[in-house]
């Protein structure tokens, strides 16, 4: 069996360079197709997630693909919340436009984003700056507080690391530093969510 992912990015935007890894670490015997619209505009990703869909089920012979997006930032109008269930119904129109069979796509919202659930688990980022300070002593990152559904967790990486966080950059890096995906996943629902898919469409490979 194969699956085709759609990320709200360009291609090997951070999206795509986490995602594509996660997936290969968690089950390397899944069949992957990455496909990345392109843009890290969340409406435009809406706009084409039917076509490109249509394209993974039928060219690509993908027999499931999940979209994957952020939550925030909203790309509505200033003041204006966001919100899953409207992004959903969104995509679900733009997908039953492009005539998809739904029961062959699996949504995916992280929330508030990627580096919510990145920052859950700190040893992976006090892993990661050593490898930017080299011998200089560093601070652990020690979380206070529930930083799970935090919604400026890119500040956060910068200030810990000194320095403006590079998505592009610093993401998967930070990612590769993750030894136990199972204990964000205990802490953080939308990466549970994430993790229980991946081991559930590897269990069907597996059983096919």
């Amino acid at each position: 069996m194969k699956l085709g992912l759609i990320l709200e990015c360009p291609p090997n935007g951070t999206d795509h360079q986490v995602y594509d890894y996660i997936v290969r670490k968690l089950c390397p015997s899944i069949e992957i197709f990455v496909l990345p619209t392109g843009t890290s505009n969340k409406p435009q990703m809406i706009e084409n997630c039917g076509k490109i869909a249509s394209s993974l089920l039928e060219l690509e012979s993908c027999d499931v693909v999940a979209i994957i997006w952020d939550l925030m930032p909203p790309w509505e109008k200033q003041g204006e919340k966001a919100c899953r269930h409207e992004d959903i119904d969104k995509i679900q129109t733009n997908l039953k436009n492009a005539n998809v069979d739904l029961s062959k796509i699996k949504l995916i919202c992280i929330e508030p984003e990627l580096e919510g659930w990145i920052i859950t688990e700190g040893s992976a980022l006090t892993k990661y700056k050593k490898t930017i300070c080299g011998t200089h002593p560093i601070k652990k990152f020690n979380k206070k507080k529930d930083l799970s559904t935090f919604k400026d967790s890119k500040k956060i990486l910068s200030k810990y690391l000194g320095r403006k966080y590079n998505d592009t950059v610093d993401a998967i890096k930070i990612v590769k530093h993750i030894d136990d995906f199972g204990k964000i996943a205990r802490k953080h629902k939308s990466f549970a969510r994430l993790k229980n898919f991946i081991e559930q469409f590897n269990n069907l490979c597996v059983n096919d």
